[in-house]
């Protein structure tokens, strides 16, 4: 109960620093809890919980729920709803440089749709969406009053439970106590098993680099690697390659990234031989780009490079500034009548978001969107201490696999965890400078 009251007491002072805060006294917290707020003890804990793990679980809710005008997903009402609640206890949050960069996309967007055609309805609804996702969830990141690694604890244990279920949910329907779906593989919560990767590939960092540093997690570990082996996604490999590298890096020296670099391809000879998805994917892929027929290729494979060549010629003409945020669809749309399959359904998947961040951003805001989108990442990226890599080398992975082969602005998971990566960089940043200023800020990693 003071743990908790601790942390109700720093939200009650008011929207602040997430490192800022320090621990009061029981009778303050009370005390101001009841002045700022005139609800009791028992209600705001309540709700203090509520909105931590509300959040968490709206992570996990990314099934899809329909499409009207853009897609919406089963966690959306979760973070609408949170949204709502922050604003009502003020602390929904927007900082001043986060809101100048929202501006300053809608502006471009506006100027590059009067030569590109994109209407103007789909700017509005990227940019609204985008607005609510990032303020709502770094809004309870920095007014929560916890540490980044409590945060990353809660996620990285919600996240083996998924992992659990999803190897429970594989065993039930290959022994038919479950009925078999059309997605075969393991997908636990999800739709598919890349959703799956994206919002497991995390935790497996946090836990791998806490295993490392302190040992242990062993357990954990394994659980991850059974469900990546049993989902047998192409991208689930690639990220557990990530992951290790970036993990093992602060220890490489000269012999042993020749070592690294000699086990990662027989790992990727062996994934080659043993799984035939992924051997579908590169052959597809190969044969693909050499001879540009996607007639016969698999779903992933034309998704790629169907949105690669529509992103890369939508560049080519408007190389500075795109067409605007929402305007991928549009082009897309034009070069249409180029694609076939055997699957016709296949032709249109990943219109909307391009299948990649990043080739949704170089095809919608050119140099501008790609200068800011890289610059975040290679900037917040620059942190030392062990805390700090070791959180940096768990989500870079997930930033890297997610942008490369998703392209949507506001999926229930993407403000959560740039806030985190932004969070850690800040906090870097302010342990550095103290010294200077004769001050070492209140240390919540």
């Amino acid at each position: 109960m003071e743990a908790i009251l601790s942390r109700v007491e720093r939200v009650a002072r008011g929207p602040m620093n997430v490192w800022a805060a320090g621990r009061h006294e029981y009778e303050v917290a009370r005390k101001k809890l009841e002045i700022v707020y005139h609800w009791p003890i028992s209600v705001r804990s309540l709700v203090e919980n509520y909105l931590l793990y509300s959040t968490i679980a709206s992570l996990f809710m990314g099934e899809h729920w329909f499409h009207k005008g853009v897609d919406v997903y089963y966690g959306y009402p979760i973070v609408l709803f949170n949204t709502l609640v922050l604003f009502a206890l003020n602390r929904l949050l927007i900082h001043r440089n986060h809101a100048i960069l929202i501006a300053a996309v809608t502006l471009i967007s506006v100027f590059a749709a009067r030569f590109s055609g994109t209407p103007m309805s789909a700017i509005v609804a990227q940019i609204m969406g985008i607005m609510m996702f990032s303020i709502c969830y770094i809004s309870m990141l920095t007014t929560s009053g916890l540490s980044l690694p409590r945060w990353l604890k809660i996620y990285s244990q919600a996240a083996l439970l998924i992992a659990i279920w999803g190897v429970i949910d594989f065993v039930a329907r290959k022994t038919n106590v479950f009925p078999e779906t059309v997605q075969t593989r393991l997908h636990s919560v999800f739709d598919e098993p890349s959703f799956y990767v994206y919002l497991t590939l995390p935790a497996i960092g946090i836990y791998l680099n806490e295993h490392l540093r302190k040992g242990g997690y062993r357990w954990e570990l394994g659980i991850f690697l059974l469900t990546y082996v049993l989902a047998d996604s192409s991208l689930g490999f690639l990220g557990l390659l990530l992951v290790f590298f970036f993990a093992f890096l602060p220890r490489l020296n000269i012999r042993r990234m020749i070592a690294f670099a000699t086990i990662a391809t027989g790992a990727v000879v062996a994934l080659f031989v043993l799984s035939a998805n992924f051997r579908l994917r590169v052959i597809d892929t190969a044969v693909g780009i050499a001879v540009f027929d996607l007639q016969h290729v698999n779903a992933s494979t034309f998704a790629v490079l169907a949105n690669g060549y529509v992103a890369i010629k939508t560049f080519i003409h408007h190389p500075f500034i795109g067409v605007g945020i929402g305007g991928y669809l549009n082009q897309y749309q034009q070069y249409l009548p180029n694609f076939s399959n055997d699957d016709p359904d296949v032709v249109t998947l990943n219109m909307y978001d391009a299948a990649s961040l990043f080739f949704r951003t170089a095809a919608e805001l050119g140099l501008f969107g790609l200068f800011f989108l890289f610059g975040f990442l290679i900037i917040c990226s620059r942190v030392k201490g062990d805390v700090h890599v070791h959180i940096r080398n768990a989500l870079l992975p997930f930033f890297l696999m997610r942008m490369g082969r998703y392209g949507a602005y506001f999926s229930l998971d993407l403000y959560f965890f740039v806030g985190l990566y932004f969070l850690n960089y800040m906090h870097y940043r302010a342990h550095v400078e103290a010294p200077l200023a004769h001050h070492k800020p209140a240390h919540a990693i």
